[in-house]
């Protein structure tokens, strides 16, 4: 029997800070490490093996816990549809777009690019008629951006070379498709747990990706891989995946899409720190402004009242 539940669309959110608000915290904090990680972990194994081997240990650690937390992996044939085009947009066709997109550009514009999903889950939720944003928050969703500028001024900023730039793009189209997911996954959550929406539709987008980089996987010499290698894959299935994605399904269960991918501004702080503690890059005073600015522009959006 599947698991249900039973949610108020209508119910207000309340603004105050509370554990769904440290949980989505925990989430930038994994997430902007991610890309550091991820990017360093390049070294030993290519983009299409990692991304490969990522998603069958989290794949199947997710349907291991829903496994075990509701007896049960069953969907209603009506709900199959929406499952798989959650799945595909989140994990599809999003995974290999960031993931090939930060082959070939920096962890830091990784990070600052990722940073424009609210601004794509604010605009798709106007078109649908939801979540309509008071100017409070839109002036949040600008402080936060303006943040973001001044993190790339104080850095190297966005590469123009092609590789670079490419890269950027594949970040930026995978930005709006993780926005679009937020979008997608949000009317699941009515009905069933956010464990059971993460686990069932990144495991059923993972599933072509994982056929598509098996032979990848399979010809990589395994052995060359280290410590630190092994590492970076598993941080990065285990909790880039498993668990920063069911602590995101819950955030838009229980705050909203727009108000959770406000979090995500934050992960340009977090890339912009790890980027200089791991890979040597410099941590100007504009990045520590453009820090502080969108600290700001996040407690503004996140205590706005949702129209």
């Amino acid at each position: 029997m599947t698991n249900r539940v039973d949610v108020d669309a209508a119910s207000p959110v309340s603004p105050r800070f509370g554990m769904i608000d440290l949980a989505l915290l925990s989430m930038t904090m994994i997430w902007g490490l991610n890309a550091v990680i991820v990017k360093a972990t390049y070294a030993q194994i290519p983009p299409m093996a990692f991304m490969t081997l990522r998603f069958v240990i989290a794949g199947a650690l997710l349907l291991a816990v829903l496994w075990r937390a509701e007896r049960s992996l069953r969907l209603p044939r009506r709900e199959w549809i929406a499952f798989i085009a959650a799945g595909m947009v989140g994990t599809g066709f999003y995974q290999p777009l960031f993931l090939t997109g930060l082959s070939m550009t920096t962890a830091s514009a990784t990070s600052l690019i990722i940073a424009t999903s609210p601004a794509f889950v604010a605009l798709i939720n106007r078109m649908l008629g939801r979540e309509l944003l008071p100017p409070r928050a839109w002036l949040g969703i600008v402080l936060t951006f303006i943040g973001v500028a001044l993190i790339i001024q104080g850095g190297e900023g966005v590469a123009l070379n092609s590789q670079a730039l490419w890269g950027d793009l594949l970040v930026l189209i995978g930005s709006f498709l993780w926005a679009l997911y937020a979008v997608l996954a949000a009317p699941l959550m009515a009905s069933y747990t956010p464990l059971r929406v993460t686990a069932m539709t990144t495991s059923l987008g993972a599933a072509p990706l994982i056929v598509v980089g098996a032979p990848a996987a399979v010809g990589l010499d395994w052995s060359q891989v280290n410590g630190w290698g092994w590492s970076g894959i598993l941080y990065s299935a285990v909790f880039g995946i498993v668990v920063g994605y069911i602590i995101w399904n819950n955030g838009v269960k229980k705050i909203g899409g727009a108000r959770t991918a406000l979090y995500t501004n934050l992960i340009p702080v977090v890339g912009a720190i790890g980027a200089a503690i791991f890979l040597g890059e410099a941590l100007t005073p504009l990045k520590i402004a453009g820090a502080v600015v969108i600290f700001v522009g996040l407690h503004l959006a996140r205590t706005a009242r949702m129209r």
